[in-house]
């Protein structure tokens, strides 16, 4: 067992040695293929390559993963539901405007007095002072 992977080792390690060196003489090999021929004689190079630019990349949208919405009510169910819906729009917007609009605006005159914050006049006396 032990001469088998003596052997394994040392038969790849022999195949893996470079290839002999050319010939004296010989043509020069050609390069490699990812390298752009050269310029013709007498014409400038291309430019040499520019430096990487950092470009920053926007992260990606969040994408919400729920359950799908609820199908619409049918229209039975939508006559049936339409005066609840009215009775509740004119129980919170009247009870606001009938009760709390009012009792903010008498709070205010309260607070500010007839002038309601507001200096009238002072301007004229200042200006009949100077």
């Amino acid at each position: 067992m032990g001469v088998f992977l003596a052997l394994a080792v040392a038969v790849p390690a022999q195949g893996a040695t470079s290839p002999p060196p050319p010939p004296k003489g010989s043509p020069p090999p050609p390069p490699p293929s990812n390298s752009p021929p050269p310029p013709p004689p007498g014409q400038p190079g291309p430019p040499p390559p520019s430096s990487p630019v950092y470009v920053p990349v926007a992260p990606p949208v969040p994408v919400v993963v729920g359950p799908p919405p609820p199908p619409p009510l049918p229209i039975g169910l939508r006559i049936i539901y339409a005066p609840f819906y009215a009775a509740g729009l004119v129980l919170r917007y009247g009870v606001y405007y009938l009760i709390v609009a009012p009792v903010e605006v008498f709070g205010r005159a309260l607070s500010y007095g007839v002038e309601g914050g507001v200096d009238h006049g002072g301007d004229q006396q200042q200006q009949q002072q100077n």
